[in-house]
């Protein structure tokens, strides 16, 4: 207990040796009273410590999509984030009659508002309070590794279900600098929650994957939902205020939000697994699925739209991590932890290797089964939640796995009404037969033998494929909403094959999950002296990982020189998107933009006098990642001027290492939001609820 107080003491020392102008750190709301000189000296003119205030102006407008960010913009409940960010639930609401994703959609009435897809919530951060001392105190250090993992659950568990007992919100318990620091955060939970706007496809995703991670980038990526509660739109207490003004090179930005994950303290050997084994072999099973879904949809729209959300999922990720992966070798990430590890003393290290040799002995089995159970087939993911949740039933609540709760059941339940609207039998008999195949390569000790058992018994992959699809009734929405309330022996006498591949397969799931029980206990166990030396010999200057809580990041609208002789300008423009516009897809522009575009009448009260046009997207030095996705992007006055929406190419790996010179964020800007709005869909509606005016005739 006594390192572990020196090491929080240490992390509240203040950091000012960090080179906070570029735009390096992930920040904590509460940690911007340490560096607020630093970020007025950014440009910031309002007082950087209402930034802390997590139900102030502006901090209590930005909210949490699950996976996005973003932002309350109106007293009514309006709610602004990603273009990819409502795509699901544009999908959710599309038919080959209807299609929403080609044309977009646009409510011109409270009333002509659509649901938002299944399970679909809005969660607003309210408190954010230190429990380190419940979660870390007085724990034996003789006590296994297991039983130190079955402790702090315990203790998250009971934490949570303290925070929540009162109703109404949503707790979570997240560990900060390796486990050294717990916080506990409090979230209002809004689940009514209804599709506003969304441009078409061409705008929404211009470029598509040609231009995705690229700059120039001519994206508008942007969409709006709506909460409600009891029937009624719901009133945010704080809304972002809409800047007219717009941003042009050199102006301070800040972002909030809540970025996913990101790897900057993974050890060498931890570094060292991404390179050689998890970023190329994903990138293999992502290309195979995104080749296989696309095939099936190819001749036929129904299927393509069913598809849809899971290929740009795919393709994402496979651009994502292609990026990464080049990075490694391009930006010498390995060679980075080496370094920076030739500095630790040695026993800060050994242990941890150990353990990682250990844990990633069954690397291949492990990524094949996550991908098999929920990440690229479907079906036997649910047929795995659903005799997972009758198993974890029979348990006292406090006891049961982390997402089987009974708080979690609705989540399970919602998330299998979503699959529904994605299922399609050829797609998921091809994933199918992918991953089995696969799976029959995997090493002799890594076999999944009860697999392996059931394919020799059907007499091949393909007759076992068929036998599991023609006997089961988990690909019907209302037989999985049935079984999710059913106990283990109703759900084994159902016989149904594929709750039998689930069963089958549960001891491997089981003995999986001890073993990962282990490998978080001896990690809580050892990373905070890591944590501890890495402070060390890095003079105090650190920020946590991100870890999907609420973070701050602020910069400059500021260009970057990808290669020798190129200068990327910061800005992008409409004329830009005419540039590019080839009348095909990705970059097939829909008819009204063009016809705009060309009307000096429609265009002129948007040009930004600096560009002498209207500005389309633009970059920042701000440092963000995936699930920045949708966060408001704030001007000096805290004023809305844009959404962040992706990373240049060069930035992807910054997951693992920030470059300075290159790693930027891309944001729309809100100048084209409105311009779009105004001039090509007849948003009016919705750009006086912002508080503008419509400026064309």
């Amino acid at each position: 207990m006594k390192k572990l107080s020196l090491v929080l003491a240490l992390f509240a020392l203040p950091l000012v040796a960090l080179p906070l102008l570029a735009g390096e750190g992930m920040w904590m709301p509460q940690q911007i009273p340490q560096i607020a000189e630093q970020v007025k000296q950014a440009g910031i003119q309002i007082d950087p410590n209402r930034l802390a205030d997590l139900t102030g102006d502006p901090m209590g407008a930005v909210i949490s999509l699950g996976g996005c960010t973003a932002s309350f913009v109106s007293p009514d409940g309006l709610i602004v984030s990603n273009h990819h960010c409502v795509f699901g639930s544009v999908q959710a609401n599309s038919t080959p009659q209807r299609d929403l994703i080609t044309n977009g959609f646009l409510a011109k009435t409270r009333e002509e508002e659509l649901p938002a897809a299944p399970g679909q919530k809005v969660w607003v951060t309210t408190n954010i309070e230190d429990v380190t001392a419940q979660m870390n105190g007085v724990l034996n250090a003789k006590m296994t590794d297991v039983a130190r993992a079955n402790a702090l659950d315990a203790r998250n568990k009971a934490l949570v279900a303290e925070c929540e007992k009162p109703g109404g919100v949503r707790c979570t318990v997240s560990s900060f600098f390796e486990g050294a620091q717990y916080l506990r955060l409090t979230q209002s939970e809004l689940s009514d929650i209804r599709l506003v706007y969304a441009p078409p496809r061409a705008v929404g995703e211009y470029g598509g994957e040609v231009d995705n991670f690229e700059w120039p980038r001519h994206t508008g990526d942007w969409g709006f939902y709506r909460a409600y509660v009891n029937g009624q739109p719901y009133h945010p207490k704080h809304w972002l205020k809409l800047s007219t003004a717009g941003v042009n090179e050199g102006d301070f930005v800040l972002v909030a939000g809540y970025p996913g994950r990101t790897f900057r303290y993974k050890t060498a050997d931890e570094t060292r697994n991404y390179k050689e084994f998890t970023y190329p072999q994903s990138i293999r099973y992502f290309t195979e699925s995104i080749n296989l879904l696309e095939a099936a949809g190819k001749n036929d729209k129904d299927v393509a739209i069913k598809n849809a959300a899971r290929v740009k999922s795919f393709l994402n990720s496979l651009k994502n991590y292609t990026s990464v992966n080049e990075g490694f070798t391009k930006d010498k990430i390995l060679e980075s932890r080496l370094a920076r590890e030739a500095k630790l003393p040695a026993a800060a290290l050994s242990d941890i290797a150990k353990v990682n040799a250990e844990h990633f002995s069954t690397r291949e089995r492990d990524l094949l089964l996550e991908f098999l159970l929920g990440r690229g087939a479907q079906i036997p993911g649910q047929a795995r939640s659903i005799v997972m949740t009758a198993n974890e039933r029979t348990k006292k609540d406090a006891e049961r796995l982390a997402g089987y709760q009974e708080r979690d059941w609705d989540r399970l339940k919602q998330a299998s009404d979503r699959v529904q609207r994605s299922y399609n039998a050829p797609s998921e008999r091809a994933l199918l037969r992918y991953f089995f195949n696969e799976a029959a390569k995997l090493p002799s000790h890594e076999r999944i033998t009860a697999l392996d058992e059931m394919i020799a018994k059907a007499g091949s992959v393909d007759a076992l494929i068929d036998q599991l699809l023609a006997n089961t009734k988990v690909t019907d929405a209302a037989e999985r909403a049935k079984m999710y309330a059913e106990t283990t022996a109703q759900l084994k006498a159902r016989n149904d094959a594929m709750l039998n591949f689930a069963f089958a397969l549960l001891p491997l799931v089981q003995e999986n999950e001890t073993r990962e029980t282990a490998y978080r206990g001896a990690m809580a166990r050892l990373r905070p002296g890591y944590f501890e030396a890495l402070q060390k010999v890095n003079g105090g200057t650190l920020y946590p990982d991100a870890n999907s809580t609420l973070r701050i990041t602020f910069g400059t609208v500021k260009g970057y020189s990808p290669k020798d002789a190129t200068w990327f300008t910061p800005q992008t423009t409409l004329t830009g998107i005419l540039q590019k516009e080839t009348g095909e897809e990705p970059f097939a522009s829909p008819k009204a933009l063009l016809g705009a575009a060309a009307d000096p009448a429609k265009t002129k009260p948007y040009i930004d006098p600096e560009l002498g046009d209207v500005p389309v997207n633009f970059l920042s030095t701000c440092d963000t990642t995936g699930g920045n996705s949708g966060s408001p992007t704030l001007n000096a006055k805290g004023e809305l001027v844009g959404l962040l929406f992706d990373g240049n190419y060069e930035s992807i790996d910054a997951d693992f290492l920030f470059t300075e010179s290159i790693t930027r964020s891309i944001h729309v800007d809100a100048q084209y939001m409105l311009w779009v709005m105004d001039a090509v869909d007849g948003a009016d509606n919705l750009i006086r609820e912002l508080g503008a005016t419509p400026k064309v005739p």
